[in-house]
């Protein structure tokens, strides 16, 4: 992780996440679902080893 990306996403571990739907971006609304979400993986960094629905 370098210095911008650990600024930029400080409140998100360092991690910026996207969505597109149709080629477009998604709604703010449900990128703020994502971290949550990820933040059980915190342990592995945030990263899920195994699918998690």
């Amino acid at each position: 992780m370098n210095l911008l990306t650990s600024t930029k996403y400080a409140a998100t571990g360092g991690w910026g996440f996207a969505h597109f739907a149709d080629g477009k971006p998604g709604s703010a609304a449900f990128l703020r679902t994502c971290f949550p979400c990820h933040e059980k993986a915190k342990a592995s960094d945030f990263v899920f080893t195994h699918y998690a629905p």
